[in-house]
């Protein structure tokens, strides 16, 4: 969290843990990474807490990082009086700790159905992995619902597309996969139609892009993708913003 204090290293089990106090009047301590995951206990006002090992999750009033306490559970670190909004402990094994799944909206993301909502978690956690934080996110997963409704497509026009998994079948000159790379300039058939290795590709060239970080999610898609359409993307930007949010971004 954004406060500042001293934490109490405490031995457990052998191995170094620290204790926080907790901000919030009472703080859930969930079996995952998410408010969508079951409630284990509470916490109280100022209890200390023993934090174990830290991860990334849903967002929080703009924290993404949870913890996993001593009680093998996960608080949202925004309720964790840490000093810091930075991880103060090492990272739970797995990403989302112990074989976690990342953290569920009814079942899918916001708008989608089963196989876009996992396109867009794959596309989600590779923007996590890059650190392209919430202007990544709502810039890729709004160009895949344009190029695509974040469907990993196939061409007949690319017959190696056709050797790997396809959740439909494009048309578009040699474009394939979720963002419709063209297969004449990105070669490598199978990442094109992998959702995380396509979205690196896309992000490869929105970072090249000169100030990124702070265009608009329409004129930065745009400018990756090159359109023939260049004012289709704008129809997207509220819903990537919420699939995003969702998605822990």
């Amino acid at each position: 969290m954004h406060f500042t204090t001293l934490a109490l290293s405490v031995a457990l089990g052998g191995s170094l843990v620290s204790a926080y106090p907790i901000t919030g009047t009472t703080v859930n301590c969930r079996s995952g990474p998410g408010t969508s995951f079951k409630v284990v206990k509470s916490y109280k006002l100022n209890e200390d807490v023993k934090v174990t090992c830290q991860t990334r999750g849903e967002n929080v009033k703009g924290d993404t990082l949870w913890d996993k306490t001593s009680d093998g559970c996960y608080v949202a670190d925004f309720y964790v009086k840490t000093g810091t909004s930075n991880m103060v402990v090492g990272e739970c094994s797995g990403g989302g700790g112990d074989n976690t799944p990342p953290p569920p909206s009814g079942g899918n993301l916001p708008t989608l159905n089963a196989v876009q909502s996992k396109n867009a978690r794959a596309i989600i956690e590779q923007t996590k992995k890059q650190g392209l934080g919430r202007q990544g996110c709502e810039a890729a997963i709004t160009t895949g619902l344009t190029e695509s409704q974040i469907k990993i497509l196939a061409n007949k026009k690319v017959p190696a597309s056709l050797k790997y998994h396809y959740d439909g079948m494009g048309s578009d000159h040699d474009s394939v996969g979720i963002f419709q790379q063209r297969a004449m300039y990105y070669k490598d058939i199978k990442c094109d139609m992998d959702a995380a290795c396509s979205a690196k590709l896309f992000f490869n060239g929105m970072t090249a892009i000169k100030g990124w970080k702070t265009m608009d999610i329409a004129k930065l898609c745009q400018s990756v993708q090159r359109s023939a359409v260049p004012t289709a993307y704008r129809k997207y930007t509220s819903q990537a913003k919420k699939i995003c949010a969702a998605g822990g971004l």
